[in-house]
This record gives C-alpha cells, sequence and structure tokens, in this order.
C-alpha cells in the first residue's frame, strides 16, 4: 500500500496530504457538535487536542501501512477531511471515512471529493474493494454513499457521540466504479 498520497483538484477544491499545519482547521471545524454528531470523536475542545489527533491518527498511519488521509480545500481554508483508516489485506479492501465543516453541507462538495478519493483508492491505491460506513440516522450520509454506486454490504453495532447506534456499511469494487473494467 502506498503511503504518500498526490495533491489533486477537484473543480474548486484541493485535496492535500493531511500535515502538521493541519490543526487550525481541524480544530475549527471539529469543535461543531452537529458536525461531530455522527462521529465516534469531538467535539475537539482545545487547539493542543487538534494537534494530538493529526500527530497521533492521521501522520501515525504510514508506520501503519496506510496514507495519512485528505485534508479538503477551498482556497486557503481547510473544509473536511477524507482518510483511508482501515486496511484489509486479505480482501485488498479500504475503508474511507469523512467529515466536511457544517458551513459547506448540501453544495455537492463532499460527492465530488469522495468520488475522487473512491477513484484513488482504486487507481493509485490499487486497492479491489472501497467501504464505507454511516450511522443509521445519518440520512444524508447514507444518501451520498449510495450516490455514488455503493451498496449495501452489512450492519454493525457502534458508539458514536450520540450513543450506541447501528452503522451500515456499503461497497463497491475496482471493476464495478470502473465501469466493468478490471
Amino acid at each position: 500500500m502506498k503511503t504518500k498520497l498526490e495533491e489533486v483538484k477537484v473543480n474548486k477544491f484541493t485535496l492535500k496530504e493531511i500535515s502538521v499545519n493541519d490543526y487550525k482547521g481541524l480544530f475549527v471545524i471539529g469543535q461543531d457538535k452537529e458536525m461531530c454528531s455522527y462521529l465516534n470523536w469531538g467535539p475537539i475542545l482545545s487547539i493542543n487536542e487538534a494537534k494530538l489527533i493529526i500527530n497521533n491518527i492521521y501522520l501515525k498511519r504510514p508506520s501503519e501501512g496506510l496514507p495519512p488521509g485528505y485534508a479538503i480545500y477551498y482556497g486557503d481554508v481547510m473544509i473536511g477531511v477524507i482518510d483511508y483508516h482501515t486496511y484489509n489485506s486479505l480482501t485488498n479492501e479500504i475503508e474511507i471515512g469523512y467529515f466536511l465543516d457544517r458551513k459547506f453541507w448540501g453544495m455537492g462538495i463532499m460527492k465530488r471529493c469522495l468520488k475522487k478519493a473512491i477513484d484513488i483508492a482504486f487507481n493509485y491505491l490499487e486497492c479491489d474493494k472501497v467501504k464505507i460506513g454511516t450511522s443509521l440516522k445519518n440520512e444524508r450520509s447514507m444518501n451520498l454513499i449510495k450516490s455514488l454506486g455503493l451498496m449495501y454490504e452489512y450492519e454493525e453495532f457502534c458508539h458514536l457521540n450520540y450513543g450506541d447506534d447501528i452503522a451500515k456499511y456499503y461497497s463497491i469494487y475496482r471493476y464495478e466504479f470502473n465501469g466493468g473494467k478490471k
């Protein structure tokens, strides 16, 4: 698995590999309780906590054989994250997580950026399958995932900020994403 990500443009947005310098953007986004409600972390309470998250989670991923993930930028402002957080070497499958500053919800930004991240998972990281999970209560995320062609696979118990819930997992194979081409 490649552990370095190339910077890519997606319309007006740039996907940049997460770096230590992204702590301020993570702090601003991660303070939002509503945005964090469907996550298993947050809200972020201090700049130091944001630095710890970047250093101890995202930047440790390369030592675990994973890329650190992308910060989503609109101009000079970080507005979200897409990360490749779990890899299964037996199935060559990667799981993607994401979040976006609530001010940018409903504009199609995450759909465009997530589609590019899935493309990168297949055609750069060379995975055979991509999986994304979301809470049963997060209809926006569920609709986004389905709109990208991922199909329902299974459900699993999870703990989120608002309490225990069920997560629905969706997946897509490389050949499906590439229009039937392996």
